[in-house]
């Protein structure tokens, strides 16, 4: 037995529950919804499309009647865990677009907008498939984990995550979606998620455990990359640690074409300027971010007209990308009244950086993070591709054309990818 197995199998699994001093975002955000920021984001444009017709996949025909998708050795594959995760990815995009509307607009729209992403999102067979792929990997790793490990171990160690889930994940939930109680969440995932709760607390679980599982398996945390590891790699990869001019800064804007004539909005903005210059050197940036709360009439006033890292060919204005990454205008000091189309502005840079690459020491644990990551990624590639040999995976729920795409089936063994022999 290795040694990342018998420490997993030992009393008490420190480690094995170590995982949970990380946040909601590191474990919770994780299983769910990363998935749904990095993929699912980019692939819906739900400006142009709201709202969708009611016809969603679960009333398309081959469902039909298909509570059961399918197995994962012992573990089914049930249609509500598939629509549980989308239903939920489709509410937080929801909660998300709905704060870009007006408050004041807000209410008249929410029941359309909502029913629009809902639908948009059920109506994807790409995205249903994905869902799908992503849950059957899932209950690979936790059916190995299951059959690997003595009953009471895992009623064990089933209970002591349930703990960890009331402790630490139940309240990000309550105060993610304004609950008092469980009784509340409970009320809030039928009524506006349209599912069920105890389904998130059961398939957190069965995901957590095939993760912590497959981790332990793969030994990650046993693996440390040295130095000539970590230098052989940034040699190999230098080109993405070459940085482009960029510069942070803030900005201050009045405008001449909203019956004001050119003459009042340099006065304004000349006074706004002077307002800055007066205070001490130390001062002045955050009175520059006063003034532009006050005065300053473009969108990023309300944040005292910081902008975050800008890079060249971004910007709509040539004079203000031309002062930004002008080396003549030092970091800290306000720049001339730069005009444009039709406003006035004046900015001072907080920090640039020309086109250069990254040294090593520089981004040392970088490189360190994304060797592991690298190995891991291969690592559990490989773990996946020995449990689809020996669970086996039916799909009969969907068309034979999709399951041939989508999902290899496999002939199962008696044993797990641990070697170990099952337990029943």
């Amino acid at each position: 037995m290795n040694y990342a197995l018998s420490r997993f199998l030992s009393t008490p699994n420190r480690r094995f529950f170590s995982a949970f001093s990380l946040s909601l975002s590191c474990v919770f955000h994780l299983l769910f919804l990363a998935l749904f920021s990095n993929t699912f984001a980019q692939e819906f444009d739900l400006s142009s499309s709201l709202p969708v017709e009611s016809s969603n996949l679960a009333t398309r025909t081959y469902y039909d009647g298909a509570e059961t998708l399918g197995r994962v050795g012992h573990e089914a594959i049930l249609r509500r865990d598939i629509l549980h995760q989308i239903k939920k990815f489709a509410h937080m995009r929801y909660l998300e677009e709905i704060e870009k509307i007006p408050e004041e607009e807000r209410e008249k729209v929410r029941k359309d907008y909502k029913e629009g992403i809902l639908n948009q999102f059920l109506n994807s067979e790409q995205l249903f498939s994905q869902v799908l792929d992503s849950h059957i990997r899932s209950l690979l790793f936790y059916n190995d984990y299951v059959i690997s490990r003595p009953k009471d171990q895992v009623e064990e160690q089933t209970q002591q995550l349930e703990k960890e889930f009331d402790k630490k994940v139940l309240p990000e939930l309550l105060s993610t979606f304004n609950c008092k109680n469980v009784r509340e969440l409970e009320k809030y995932f039928e009524n506006e998620i349209q599912s069920d709760f105890m389904q998130e607390k059961r398939i957190f679980m069965q995901q957590t455990l095939g993760e912590l599982w497959m981790s332990y398996n793969l030994g990650e945390e046993d693996f440390e990359p040295t130095l000539s590891d970590l230098k052989r790699y940034y040699d190999v990869h230098l080109e993405q640690y070459r940085v482009e001019d960029q510069a942070r800064w803030q900005g201050m804007t009045v405008y001449y074409d909203r019956g004001r004539s050119i003459d009042e909005a340099r006065r304004k903005i000349a006074h706004m300027g002077n307002a800055v210059q007066s205070a001490p050197q130390k001062d002045q940036e955050a009175m520059f971010a006063q003034v532009c709360r006050i005065d300053s009439e473009d969108s990023f006033a309300t944040e005292g007209g910081y902008r975050d890292w800008t890079t060249r060919g971004v910007l709509g204005s040539k004079q203000i990308e031309e002062a930004i990454f002008n080396p003549e205008l030092p970091i800290g000091a306000l720049s001339r009244i730069l005009e444009d189309d039709n406003s006035l502005t004046i900015l001072r840079v907080v920090g640039r950086e020309f086109e250069r690459t990254k040294s090593f020491p520089e981004v040392q644990e970088q490189v360190r993070e994304e060797l592991i990551e690298e190995r891991t990624e291969a690592m559990k590639k490989k773990y996946e591709e020995r449990l689809s040999e020996r669970f086996k995976v039916e799909i009969y729920a969907i068309t034979p054309e999709e399951r041939e795409r989508y999902f290899h089936s496999a002939q199962r063994e008696e044993t797990s990818a641990t070697g170990r022999a099952a337990v029943y």
